[in-house]
């Protein structure tokens, strides 16, 4: 069913009225709206048939028939005020069901509705789950729908997830996915989590059809997403490429003189920006950076190419830095990539949950109960170790989501673990580290639960340098606009900002490349910001492989392409020119460490200079 778009008045017909005003009365009125043409649903409000190849591959469905048979959950909103899941139609035979959540938070999973599993699944089999959606309203400016489409079996699995973004109209979400463990009858949930958003939406025509081995996971089709601004002439693009002209480069005055001191005009100079001011980087895995063979050999020759700046992923964590089988790598690894030029960042030194925290005490009530004194032997043993060797450290990681260490110390006494970290070396750059972030429609809501967090740190005298903002993308990327908008928030109040995991989780290649591409043309463009890390870079060696920039054979995705002309080329400057009248030649450039040379009638000389803010003069003379 189409409908025509509402048209609502301009607030300047009601001059009493402010910005505030006028959101809020689109917002619900545009809900209303929604709720009101729902109405029975369309003959649209199901998934497109099969195939004729597919249906010959004979699927089974996997739910069971009645689908009004179903559980919900909302943990997040008070008695009163839950969310909830309805049946308000019928299409085709089928229940079309909406969904309603009235408040939003930080927290996708605190609403959940599910249809548990009616037959056998088998390790290996291959899946499809598929659904008609549409968005009645949702808080946000696009009024899009979000949440999180997922399968996990009830023994305990990791979940198999697929972000959602869906508009006005009826969109199939097409999900196939490799059964990853046997799940016996009754015992798999397919699911829909959306405590993100305040929104209402409609599921029709839901389905999770097991082909078995009968097909190839890439023989299912799969729905492709995209995001707002990913046009070619994109205007927030256009802005940003011009505030980094603004933000990121200064002017560069060199001046060519002979042993006399006199200018030598004609004098060929070439620059080049050795080692940027901002921090562009990847994490590294130890055991492959010191590993033999041919594999080990390219692993070093991208991380020396691409990288000037490296996080070590796992090995410099309290419960590998601990085990005699893996800190020998770290520390080789370490001192490889300080004897190849790289800046290293710890990470990290604090997460504060027990699934990452060493085994023994973990599992060990009394050393539980010693956390605090033990994290504190833990950063006077690392911090000792690595001295000199690293350019700061993430503190603490995701203490606002995980906090079992605080049903034992107070949470303020994570203030004393950055005053550590600082005393052992005030050189040291000091992160906040955190998730859930620029990545999702929530994102405002949990910036302000994470500002409050360093506030309440800061306050107990903790020094923060920086607020690590870890940037894992799902397959429904952020609008780049929305993403400068959450860095305006972080900012506020002088912050300087990280992104210190970046990745992009999609199987969709060429989308991964745009907005790898235009996600680094908008961090680097927001002055707040002061480095971009990536979290890892090859399909083998990523925790996330669909995410790499190097399938297993080391063939390159699009996204490495975007990577190399934007870092490696349009933003490390290198001059080529020629001195005028004066010996003197005059350039823009971005900043950093830079290496200059000179020559001219078989004389040469070289500089080398540190382009700031303000500029940077550098004078070569001849010899």
């Amino acid at each position: 069913m189409r409908v025509a778009h509402p048209v609502f008045f301009p607030a300047r017909i009601r001059p009493d009225f402010n910005n505030n005003d006028w959101r809020s009365m689109f917002r619900r009125l545009f809900l209303a709206l929604g709720l009101l043409l729902a109405g029975a649903a369309a003959s649209a409000a199901a998934p497109a048939p099969l195939t004729p190849a597919l249906q010959a591959a004979r699927p089974l469905d996997m739910l069971a028939p009645d689908r009004s048979a179903f559980s919900f959950r909302d943990a997040i909103n008070p008695e009163g005020a839950k969310g909830s899941v309805t049946v308000a139609g019928n299409a085709d035979g089928a229940p079309v069901f909406r969904a309603t959540n009235p408040k939003g938070s930080s927290n996708y999973d605190g609403i959940a509705v599910s249809w548990r599993t009616a037959g056998p699944i088998r390790r290996g089999d291959v899946l499809y789950a598929r659904v008609a959606m549409r968005s009645l309203g949702a808080r946000q400016e696009s009024g899009e729908s979000e949440g999180l489409l997922y399968f996990r079996s009830e023994a305990g699995g990791d979940r198999q997830p697929q972000t959602f973004s869906i508009g006005q109209e009826w969109t199939t979400v097409s999900f196939p996915f490799v059964a990853r463990e046997d799940v016996p009858a009754g015992q798999g949930v397919l699911a829909f989590s959306y405590g993100n958003l305040e929104q209402t939406f409609e599921i029709a025509g839901l389905e999770l059809l097991n082909f078995g081995d009968r097909v190839k996971l890439a023989d299912l089709p799969l729905t492709r997403f995209t995001y707002a601004g990913r046009e070619p002439d994109a205007a927030w693009r256009k802005a940003a490429l011009q505030r980094i002209e603004q933000v990121r480069t200064a002017p560069i005055a060199i001046k060519v003189v002979d042993a006399a001191g006199k200018p030598v005009p004609g004098a060929q100079v070439k620059a080049e920006l050795v080692q940027p001011e901002f921090l562009w980087g990847s994490e590294v895995d130890a055991e492959r950076l010191v590993s033999a063979g041919p594999d080990g050999e390219r692993y070093r020759k991208e991380v020396r190419e691409l990288f000037d700046t490296t996080v070590i992923g796992n090995g410099l964590k309290w419960p590998r830095w601990r085990d005699p089988k893996y800190r020998p790598s770290a520390e080789q690894a370490l001192d490889w990539l300080r004897a190849n030029g790289k800046r290293v960042k710890g990470h990290n030194l604090v997460w504060p949950a027990w699934k990452f925290t060493p085994e023994d005490i973990a599992r060990d009530p009394a050393q539980r109960a010693r956390i605090g004194e033990l994290v504190e032997a833990h950063i006077r043993d690392i911090t000792a170790a690595t001295h000199g060797k690293l350019i700061g450290w993430d503190v603490i990681n995701e203490p606002v989501h995980e906090q079992d260490y605080f049903k034992h110390v107070p949470v303020e006494r994570v203030a004393e673990w950055f005053k550590m970290a600082e005393k052992s070396d005030p050189a040291l750059q000091l992160t906040l580290n955190e998730y859930a972030m620029l990545n999702r429609s929530s994102s405002p809501l949990f910036i302000r639960e994470f500002k409050d967090f360093a506030a309440m740190l800061r306050k107990n005298g903790a020094r923060i340098d920086i607020l690590g903002v870890q940037g894992h993308v799902g397959q429904t990327p952020r609008a780049p606009v929305s993403v400068l908008s959450d860095l305006d928030l972080l900012a506020e109040g002088g912050n300087k900002v990280q992104i210190t995991e970046f990745d992009m989780n999609t199987p969709d290649a060429a989308l991964q490349g745009d907005y790898t591409r235009d996600f680094l043309i908008a961090v680097y463009s927001h002055p707040a910001v002061t480095g971009f890390i990536q979290w890892g870079f090859w399909e083998s060696a990523h925790w996330k492989p669909d995410a790499a920039m190097y399938r297993k054979d080391w063939t390159p995705k699009p996204n490495l392409a975007a990577w190399k002309e934007l870092v490696l080329d349009r933003w490390k400057t290198r001059l080529d020119s020629r001195t005028g009248a004066a010996g003197e030649l005059a350039a823009r450039g971005h900043r950093g460490r830079y290496k200059a040379t000179a020559s001219a009638g078989g004389r040469t000389g070289n500089a080398e200079f540190t382009l700031g803010a303000e500029g940077a003069q550098a004078l070569i003379t001849l010899k």
